[in-house]
């Protein structure tokens, strides 16, 4: 099991919306969330900003079922080894989904194909210990986001 530690306990947490604004190595996430405060006994409304995101890893049935979203907190994941292995992973389901779709002379000998080249700037691997992995257990799922900060509004 991974070593995780506790960012914010937001009970019953539920993605509203989802905002995704691409900028290369400068991209941000914005979650809008209801969750309930344990210590208010109340709903509440906040936003996750993920800052400077490279990979993001949703696995979600329906956004309106209750399963999954007893998970008790947003964690932040210590181990280094995790989050590279989950950019890895999204970067090799890229090129999978990308094959699927079978419009692309792919050749996996070429070590240029664009396929074959994972951090063609070194954008990630330059900078990888700075990087973070946020997990959150919502209603029928749990995304994944890696990100050098995050930022919590309420």
């Amino acid at each position: 099991m991974k070593k995780a530690k506790l960012i914010l306990a937001n009970y019953d947490a539920r993605i509203s919306k989802i905002d995704i604004k691409p900028k290369n190595k400068f991209t941000k996430v914005t979650l809008s969330s209801r969750m309930y405060n344990e210590k208010t006994d109340k709903k509440e409304t906040a936003k996750i900003v993920f800052v400077d995101v490279a990979a993001i890893d949703f696995r979600i049935n329906y956004f309106d079922s209750m399963i999954g979203a007893e998970a008790m907190g947003l964690y932040e994941i210590i181990d280094k080894n995790f989050i590279e292995q989950l950019v890895k992973k999204t970067f090799e389901r890229r090129k999978e989904l990308y094959l699927l779709e079978g419009n692309y002379n792919y050749n996996e000998n070429d070590e240029y194909d664009m396929l074959n080249t994972f951090d063609l700037m070194n954008i990630f691997t330059e900078e990888k210990d700075s990087y973070h992995a946020y997990v959150q257990n919502v209603d029928a799922g749990v995304y994944i986001i890696v990100a050098k900060e995050i930022q919590i509004i309420r």
